[in-house]
């Protein structure tokens, strides 16, 4: 959104970054200079050291992921029990899931309750509300619906803020950004983004498209990383690429004039747009309609969405 970071922008500590060496300048072994270090015995120490310093991070990460196991198998039966309550939620607000058909509605509804339990939901300044978890994951599925990996497993926490807010050293205030540390957003700008399902203006969408960019081309190897949304967004860019190249050199179409600021922003807008006005962009700009569709494995025009799977 205008004012948001731009993914190439940030200057992040890539993630497990160390500043010094693990070892430090302490020797590997307190034997006599004199006495040969066998391998047998290197092997030995390099084992109880990976166990001294890397066993607690790995039952923390065991730990954390039961318990997020356990919550999401919570959250499945209660979505049993509550299911019209939530249908109802995400009807009233998001028009991409009432627009869904009724079995098509309970996969998504899953992937929500996959996604939400997969986060933590932080308010800044703000009281937290019980919708913000369902109705953030719901933005986040919306895009990703189509496709396999759909967590955005290299974000951990989304932050959410009251209004629009300042960050670093940009002067403009931002709607919603994404960085290495986690996935922002301005509340009172999502719920407007969701109030106008047809305006093509929604954060929510907006800085989602940037956190599925981020999770596969900026935060380096990680679990949510999609080689086949890799390949198939190379295919996009031979389409998308000119025409962003054209707004560049001033020509207009119906994209926000704010997708020639950078090709993160094209993209960005283009997705908000392929969402909330499909039919005209399929009408206008039709080869970058059927290649968001290809690269998204959805098409939002048809009831069931999924193209291929």
């Amino acid at each position: 959104m205008p004012g948001d970071t731009l993914i190439n922008q940030l200057r992040d500590t890539a993630p497990g970054q160390l500043a010094d060496s693990l070892f430090g300048a302490h020797s590997l072994s307190t034997r006599a200079a004199d006495e040969p270090v066998t391998l047998s015995g290197f092997f030995t120490f390099l084992v109880i050291f990976c166990l001294l310093v890397g066993g607690p991070f790995i039952i923390n990460r065991f730990l954390e992921a039961w318990r997020r196991r356990r919550a999401i198998r919570a959250g499945l039966a209660e979505l049993d029990d509550h299911f019209n309550e939530h249908d109802a939620l995400l009807q009233q607000f998001n028009g991409y899931y009432k627009s869904l058909t009724q079995p098509m509605r309970r996969k998504f509804m899953e992937r929500v309750v996959w996604f939400m339990n997969s986060k933590q939901f932080e308010c800044v300044d703000l009281e937290f509300e019980d919708r913000m978890p369902w109705l953030i994951s719901a933005a986040a599925v919306q895009i990703s619906f189509g496709l396999d990996k759909y967590l955005l497993d290299f974000f951990d926490t989304i932050f959410i803020l009251r209004h629009n807010y300042n960050y670093g050293v940009y002067q403009k205030p931002f709607e919603g950004h994404v960085n290495s540390q986690g996935i922002y957003l301005s509340w009172d700008n999502f719920l407007r983004g969701f109030s106008d399902y047809t305006d093509g203006d929604n954060v929510g969408i907006h800085e989602m498209a940037h956190a599925l960019a981020y999770v596969n081309f900026m935060a380096g190897a990680n679990s949510g990383q999609d080689e086949k949304f890799i390949q198939r967004f190379y295919q996009f860019s031979a389409v998308a690429r000119p025409i962003f190249n054209e707004m560049q050199n001033g020509q207009s179409n119906m994209l926000n004039s704010y997708a020639a600021t950078n090709y993160n922003e094209f993209w960005a807008v283009a997705v908000e747009t392929f969402f909330e006005k499909p039919g005209s962009l399929n009408i206008e700009l039709p080869d970058l309609y059927q290649a968001l569709c290809h690269l998204l494995n959805q098409d939002p025009i048809k009831p069931d969405k999924i193209l291929n799977g």
